[in-house]
């Protein structure tokens, strides 16, 4: 019994690795996420990506996400129209990131995540079910945001990047990442 239980527990392990064969790793995704505290105002973050000026504004979350995907490796591929997506792209960078596809929408980058990582694992509204594991957390269904249709982070077992919205969404999925 204690073997069949081992045999499992690998199958999941190798499953969840070919899952996210790749995609970038959580610990390069955190490295390459542009902190609140470093790109803050209405400007920096949209300004950084290279982005349209008419992005600004506080509700930067999704271009973040975006922002740690496309700089840690992973180029987004997505097709206007797909999951209500706006075809942003990166007009104003440069180099390698010029063009780069962004993502600005909250509910666009979750049924991105679904399409290229599968269901969430994790989803919930308690925060205690999250702890000890790390991925990318998505917020929604929370009726308290006047501004925004959810939030999407990084979490890393025990806390966001950013800021956790546990107390005010009903509906809370994390994506696990290795």
């Amino acid at each position: 019994m204690n073997c069949i239980i081992q045999l499992l527990e690998l199958f999941c392990v190798i499953g969840h690795i070919s899952h996210t064969r790749g995609f970038p790793l959580f610990s390069t995704l955190w490295d390459n996420y542009p902190l609140v505290s470093k790109y803050s105002g209405r400007t920096a973050m949209i300004d950084a990506a290279g982005l349209g000026t008419y992005l600004y504004g506080p509700n930067t979350y999704a271009i973040r996400l975006s922002y740690a995907l496309i700089h840690s490796g992973h180029k987004i591929s997505i097709q206007r129209g797909q999951f209500n997506w706006s075809g942003e792209r990166a007009k104003r960078a440069t180099g390698r990131y010029k063009d780069a596809k962004y993502i600005i929408r909250v509910a666009t980058m979750r049924q991105y995540l679904e399409r290229v990582l599968g269901p969430a694992q994790i989803v919930s509204k308690k925060e205690s079910d999250f702890k000890g594991t790390k991925g990318i957390i998505v917020f929604q269904d929370c009726p308290k945001f006047t501004s925004a249709t959810g939030h999407v982070d990084l979490y890393d077992g025990s806390r966001c990047v950013n800021k956790g919205f546990f107390d005010q969404c009903n509906t809370i999925r994390l994506f696990i990442l290795p």
